[in-house]
């Protein structure tokens, strides 16, 4: 008998529908040139929190509890798409292409940061800062991006972060399918400033 399916889990901020229909209309020049990657469908852009991987089926109500928790002492974030970028930077191939988010004053990363305290014993830290980036696209190796991607023109369009969401990550053959589990608004009042 087979061990039960560990559920992958993240917590990622859902994106507007004006938004994804921005990101993958300006890409699309790039989907037909790079068919090798794997582009990430419009309904499934997202802005990544916190990667929590596999856990125990169990631990699922105490990390959306958690979430809860982060949650409810947040505030709706201002943004915006910046540029186009990869990981690694520098260089011409790369495994993962992303559009920046704009983080003034640093709202996205203060959501980050109290996700990932609240999450503390469930998530393996990385020890990288907290970048906000819209994955669109991945490579399993390396792989050739012109230059001018980089120059590629970004929509300017800005709205609210304005929620958190619990997602399973469904993986297996063809793109990934990415099920919501809880959603929570993000309804903190910023305090006034004199």
């Amino acid at each position: 008998m087979s061990a039960p399916a560990r559920p992958r889990l993240f917590v990622a901020v859902e994106l507007p529908a004006a938004v994804r229909t921005a990101i993958r209309d300006a890409t699309e020049p790039w989907r037909r040139s790079l068919p090798d990657l794997r582009w990430i469908s419009g309904e499934a852009l997202h802005l990544t929190i916190a990667f929590i991987g596999a856990v125990d089926a169990g631990q699922v109500a105490a990390i959306a509890s958690a979430v809860e928790v982060a949650a409810a002492g947040l505030a709706p974030v201002p943004t915006g798409l910046t540029r186009f970028g990869r990981f690694p930077e520098g260089g011409r191939a790369a495994r993962v292409l992303w559009v920046g988010l704009d983080d003034p004053g640093g709202g996205l990363t203060r959501v980050a940061a109290a996700v990932t305290a609240a999450l503390d014993g469930f998530l393996q830290a990385d020890g990288r800062p907290y970048q906000p980036h819209i994955t669109i696209a991945r490579a399993g190796s390396l792989t050739a991006v012109p230059p001018t991607f980089h120059d590629a023109e970004v929509p300017s369009i800005r709205w609210m972060a304005e929620n958190l969401t619990l997602f399973r990550s469904h993986l297996g053959a063809g793109a990934p399918r990415y099920e919501p589990l809880a959603r929570w608004n993000l309804q903190a009042r910023t305090p006034e400033v004199p």
